[in-house]
């Protein structure tokens, strides 16, 4: 594997060192040697122990020249005259590969800051923190079930080797993606991706040199944390492998959590009390055919009214409603709504139960198959299963 990985690294900065120029510069180089050594050839000159020039000779003869030694030319002036121009090609060709190396560097330091001063600009964008073996599938899901983000809209931050950076950084669908190498943990890798402007951040966490669950759980922890106190509007979303940052992240009430050792528990579960429970699981969440499990928001028309008016719109539509998400959105934002909304009512005992209700709020509250004549309120969801539009 380390052999594997030191060829990938060989082939990435094979191709950033310009390799048509490279192959340029040596052709002509073979060339001239060529010229060279028919030149010595026809007109008869032999080294010292009186035997012709070999091609090898003449190559080695010239790496003697470009380190300033010409001892074997100080003997006639066709092989002196040839030396000289070995050396002014060997000096030349010397400065320009040195001189694509310097524009290399320099190049490969002004596309960062160039990214960085991008990234700083950008607004409502998907920060996705960490990394994973299957990434590039998250993004394209991310992306397809978006029809209005783009791949630019996206900044992907990590501290991972560069070698298993670069197939993202070359494939073809993922092009114009924001990469930013660095710790998320850390205050000012999060300032650079300008994560106050941010609409949505997903945190799956990376693992550094093998850490248990428990210490890459913390890391992601500590970046919600953060993203949290840098934009307290966005919605950011938690991948977890461990039960007790499950619940500390929950705590906080205003993350959304995914625990996978529950998602899976669930499914093996239930896949031994009924066959195909797998299968219909797959459905529910997407199984390539384009219809899955979505969340809409609620038309204004339809607040204030019962369930089943609701369901038979989506009916008409060939949508199947299971249930709506109460108080969905970001926490902060739906109790500062609801407080402007319950400061203009004069009836001081709905003021106060409006507070109480407040405080016990739980956001996104899943609600399936509620009764006919349950009233939808403000900031709800439809839970729907239909084609992904």
């Amino acid at each position: 594997m380390k052999e594997n990985n030191h060829f990938e690294k060989f082939k990435y900065y094979l191709k950033k060192f310009h390799i048509l120029t490279f192959l340029l510069i040596l052709s002509v180089y073979l060339i001239l040697v060529i010229i060279c050594w028919l030149i010595l050839k026809y007109t008869g000159y032999t080294n010292y122990l009186g035997e012709p020039y070999s091609f090898i000779d003449v190559m080695l003869l010239n790496a003697l020249t470009l380190a300033g030694n010409d001892y074997e030319f100080i003997d006639a002036t066709w092989p002196r005259v040839i030396g000289i121009v070995f050396l002014l090609f060997s000096m030349f060709g010397l400065s320009v590969i040195t001189g694509y190396v310097s524009s290399m560097l320099v190049e490969r330091k002004l596309s960062h800051t160039k990214g960085l001063k991008k990234m700083k600009g950008m607004k409502n964008h998907i920060i996705i923190c960490g990394y994973k073996k299957d990434i590039k599938s998250l993004i394209t899901d991310i992306l397809r079930k978006n029809k209005k983000l783009n791949t630019d809209d996206i900044i992907l931050v990590n501290s991972v080797d560069d070698d298993k950076m670069q197939p993202l950084k070359d494939d073809r669908d993922l092009k114009g993606i924001n990469f930013l190498k660095g710790d998320y943990t850390e205050e000012q890798t999060l300032i650079a991706t300008n994560a106050k402007e941010a609409s949505k951040i997903l945190i799956i966490g990376e693992n550094h040199e093998n850490l248990e669950d428990e210490l890459i759980d913390s890391r992601v922890f500590v970046a919600a944390l953060m993203f949290r106190n840098i934009n307290s509007k966005c919605h950011i979303c938690c991948e977890v492998k461990t039960e007790r940052y499950k619940n500390y992240l929950e705590a906080q009430n205003s993350f959304e959590v995914i625990y996978t050792e529950e998602y899976t528990r669930y499914i093996l579960s239930t896949s031994t009390n009924y066959s195909g429970m797998s299968k219909v699981m797959s459905s529910f969440l997407d199984n390539g055919d384009g219809v899955s499990v979505q969340i809409n928001r609620i038309a204004e028309e339809f607040i204030g009214h019962e369930y089943g008016k609701l369901f038979d719109y989506y009916k008409s539509k060939n949508i199947l409603l299971l249930g709506i998400l109460e108080n969905m959105g970001v926490e902060k934002e739906i109790k500062h709504q609801i407080l402007s909304e319950a400061q203009k009512s004069t009836n001081y005992g709905e003021i106060i139960q409006n507070l109480k209700n407040v405080k016990n709020m739980e956001t996104n509250k899943p609600l399936l198959n509620p009764h006919d004549d349950y009233i939808i309120k403000r900031n709800t969801g439809a839970i729907i299963i239909g084609e992904e539009k």
